[in-house]
């Protein structure tokens, strides 16, 4: 269901890097680029079996992306290589934000463009890395930039399957990121699942089994991003885990 994320981001121009139970927006991507899925399929498979063959990383073990054509000036977006099932794409994702800004300056970019021309960069975890520091410490730095009012585009997306490995994480990620927070306040809709955490960054929640509800909510979050240069972040809820960990 969370392959629609691939429908709301640009393939070429936005920035992803993946929780490795979400590659199905990287596959969607690649479609909308032209690719065939035995293609696809066949270079998951090489990366599956550390194959030197795998066109993303020439044969490591536990990595995940998508092949870059390097002939094109993409400013920077496409899939990014994680080299982990946790939560170390977080800092880098946050980092490439925050350096969007940079390169317009320095490149003299999207000076005279619209809103829908500048960049977003996008990042998934699970429910259980909300714990780990390379999250933590991406988050908060993400908070503090809207804090200074630092222009930092970054949506992270956080799936709940209510297991971490094997241990019931209870709804937790939703207290953690709810708790302390507010709805707008010309926000009158209650049933509404858009709400602010202390700090201003909105909090979108999204039916993780429901593809229109998770193409809505990313739409939504990736547009404030886009549109406000400031982070976002989307709860993907009641997602069933239909397989063991591994």
């Amino acid at each position: 269901m969370l392959g629609s994320i691939g429908h709301v981001l640009d393939p070429q121009f936005d920035a992803m890097a993946l929780h490795y139970r979400h590659l199905s927006a990287s596959i969607v991507r690649q479609l909308r680029l032209g690719r065939s899925m035995e293609d696809i399929i066949m270079d998951r498979a090489r990366g599956y079996t550390v194959s030197k063959l795998d066109p993303v990383t020439g044969g490591v073990h536990c990595a995940i992306g998508s092949a870059r054509d390097m002939s094109k000036d993409d400013f920077g977006g496409g899939d990014y290589v994680v080299t982990s099932t946790l939560a170390s794409q977080c800092p880098p994702a946050v980092g490439r934000a925050l350096g969007f800004s940079i390169a317009d300056t320095i490149l003299k970019r999207n000076k005279y463009e619209s809103n829908s021309k500048k960049q977003v960069s996008f990042v998934t975890i699970g429910d259980g890395s909300v714990h780990n520091a390379h999250f933590l410490s991406a988050f908060n730095l993400a908070r503090h930039a809207r804090f200074r009012k630092t222009k930092c585009p970054v949506v992270f997306g956080v799936s709940d399957n209510g297991l971490s490995i094997s241990y019931p994480t209870d709804g937790y990620a939703d207290y953690l990121f709810t708790k302390y927070a507010a709805r707008p306040k010309d926000q009158h809709d209650p049933s509404s699942k858009v709400i602010m955490d202390r700090d201003g960054i909105p909090i979108f929640k999204a039916n993780g089994c429901d593809m229109m509800d998770v193409y809505d909510k990313t739409f939504q979050a990736v547009d404030y991003s886009r549109k406000s240069s400031a982070p976002s972040l989307i709860l993907y809820q009641e997602i069933t885990r239909r397989f063991g960990h591994a």
